[in-house]
């Protein structure tokens, strides 16, 4: 997992690439703590850009969870694998975050 953080104007855009799995959550947690408080403080809106996670487990979902609880973030850019165990969580509405699904996803889902 690898964390980029790009700053624009008075928004901090947080690219996250990889897996976010139990083996890759306490490395990005420690970053969200630690790594990038400075670049935070300047920044109004912080964005996370979820559309370079390519696998996610229940460790990545909670981590998601405890970052939205305890900072003004916004999710963005949320990949099929990440949009199926927010779904199967049923934990959308927690987040309050547009979520797009794409047609061709929604098709596949319906029996």
């Amino acid at each position: 997992m690898s964390m980029a953080i790009e700053l624009s104007g008075n928004t901090a855009r947080v690219r996250l690439t990889g897996e976010l799995t139990i083996y890759s959550v306490a490395e990005i947690k420690a970053a969200f703590g630690d790594g990038f408080a400075g670049a935070m403080k300047s920044a109004d809106q912080i964005e996370v850009d979820l559309s370079g996670v390519s696998e996610m487990d229940t460790a990545g979902l909670q981590l998601m969870l405890i970052i939205k609880r305890s900072k003004e973030v916004r999710f963005v850019n949320h990949p099929p694998c990440v949009l199926r165990l927010i779904d199967l969580a049923n934990v959308g509405g927690v987040f309050g975050d547009p979520l797009f699904i794409a047609a061709t996803e929604s098709a596949r889902s319906m029996p």
